[in-house]
């Protein structure tokens, strides 16, 4: 059955300490009552159950906060971009904040289908040095392979995580702990987070940070 809209309104949005741990279907759920309040055109699928049509790139790890988010809103009718952004943005609850709006072409392929990583920034505090954290990141980075398991409900499947580690980059210290950036890969089964990278280099009960800045996309 041939699904009907009229436009595709994509938004950029932050995620703040005070959502990090809300859950994605909860998150989802947080946005279909902000477009209800927000009265805007929400268009659902067809069929005997409809569903809003609202699709998130990628689901944000509970405990991570997000700059750069991204979401698609199928509408029923258009609205201009400042009409859309002031009457979301009234609606979302403290926390979420949308930042930038724009109509994307209806042919595009769904968000999920597109993101191929993220690039992130962890504070941690490890009670090391400077030296001797940079050490080992620099001696995870020179590894051939970093097995480990993932549990899914009753089951564990192992994967490769070094693989999915694209990038790390010390910065230093802040007033958190030591401080990098990490890019990592998105894969079907197989996508990489910074929590099992830093379980991986032995700080798996080490309070931490951990912001998404950006997804990464494939080019067009």
């Amino acid at each position: 059955m041939t699904e009907t809209y009229a436009q595709r309104m994509r938004v950029w949005f932050s995620t703040g300490e005070t959502v990090k741990y809300v859950g994605h279907l909860d998150m989802h759920r947080a946005w279909e009552r902000a477009i209800r309040r927000a009265r805007l055109p929400l268009a659902y699928t067809q069929g005997f159950n409809p569903q809003p049509r609202l699709q998130f790139a990628a689901a944000l790890p509970v405990g991570f906060t997000g700059q750069a988010e991204v979401a698609d809103i199928f509408l029923n009718d258009e609205l201009p971009v400042p009409e859309f952004l002031r009457r979301l943005s009234e609606a979302l609850p403290p926390g979420i904040r949308p930042t930038a709006a724009e109509p994307v072409s209806r042919e595009l392929p769904s968000l999920q289908s597109q993101v191929t990583g993220a690039h992130y920034t962890v504070e941690v505090d490890t009670g090391d040095s400077g030296d001797a954290f940079a050490s080992r990141l620099a001696q995870f980075m020179a590894r051939p392979d970093a097995w480990r398991e993932r549990r899914k409900g009753k089951e564990t499947s192992p994967y490769d995580l070094r693989p999915l580690v694209q990038a790390l980059a010390y910065r230093g210290t802040t007033s958190y702990g030591h401080c990098f950036d990490v890019t990592m890969r998105a894969e079907p089964g197989a996508t990489g987070r910074p929590d099992e990278l830093l379980a991986e280099l032995g700080y798996e009960s080490a309070p931490r940070r951990i912001t998404r800045l950006t997804l990464i996309f494939l080019e067009p």
